[in-house]
């Protein structure tokens, strides 16, 4: 079974002005151990800091994805489409972008990688 997701991906541009919106969006979180997979099951909305970094946010955890390759067509007005087979979302799937407004070309496929969970540090009282 093929579900076919769409979102809008937001955020995009410069190297510094990436580095500062993943640090922006990490920031009082550390990473847990990485997974191979994520149920679809969850609320997932994939979110592009650059052309190469994904991240989900899933209630209060986000999940970034740093993928096998970069990505061309990962900016501020492009659409993702993922398609999950077997009700997970896992490394290797591919997804490719959409320009909205454009007429309907995909871009090219491209592999998600591992997804890794960033939560938020609890402080010691």
């Amino acid at each position: 079974m093929i579900r076919v997701a769409l979102a809008m991906l937001a955020m995009g541009a410069t190297t510094t002005s990436d580095t500062r919106d993943l640090d922006r969006a990490l920031a009082g979180r550390s990473p847990g151990k990485p997974e191979t997979c994520l149920s679809s099951s969850r609320q997932l909305t994939p979110q592009a800091v650059n052309d190469h970094v994904l991240l989900y946010r899933d209630g209060p955890r986000i999940w970034r994805n740093n993928l096998s390759a970069s990505c061309p067509g990962l900016d501020d007005d492009a659409v993702i489409v993922t398609e999950i087979r077997g009700g997970q979302l896992c490394r290797n799937d591919s997804f490719y972008t959409l320009q909205r407004g454009g007429i309907g070309i995909p871009g090219p496929r491209c592999r998600l990688g591992v997804f890794v969970p960033w939560s938020r540090v609890r402080s010691s009282r």
